[in-house]
């Protein structure tokens, strides 16, 4: 009978995350989510601040975030979704970083908006 329930909920667990994949924001959300468990985990394994804010917060997040406007735009999502990185990264900032990082707040609030007009940027408008 257990065999059976353990068979029955990995089922289940599989068609739900089967579903919740064909969302058109799930990307958004995974990418937002690793950004956040990678900055905690280097944080954790006790990597200098120059290197977390440099490497990590600087280069690699901003990236992303620059991926997600591309991402909003490709998928015609709502603009609401720019402000899910930025307010899921203050809350990180919150709980275990210093009160300057709300500044990559604002700087990858400015990157997602250039991967949303990137297409944009360098056309001459008729």
């Amino acid at each position: 009978m257990k065999k059976v329930l353990h068979k029955i909920s990995e089922i289940v667990s599989i068609e739900f995350w089967h579903k919740l994949n064909q969302k058109s924001y799930m990307p958004i959300v995974f990418l937002a989510t690793f950004c956040i468990i990678l900055s905690l985990l280097c944080s954790l394994a006790h990597l200098r601040k120059v290197w977390l804010v440099a490497l990590i917060f600087l280069i690699f997040n901003s990236y992303i975030s620059f991926q997600i406007g591309c991402l909003i735009d490709f998928h015609k999502l709502s603009k609401k979704w720019l402000l899910f990185f930025p307010i899921i990264f203050a809350l990180m900032v919150t709980v275990h970083f210093a009160k300057y990082n709300y500044f990559f707040c604002l700087i990858y609030l400015c990157f997602e908006l250039l991967g949303l007009w990137h297409n944009d940027l360098y056309q001459v408008r008729k």
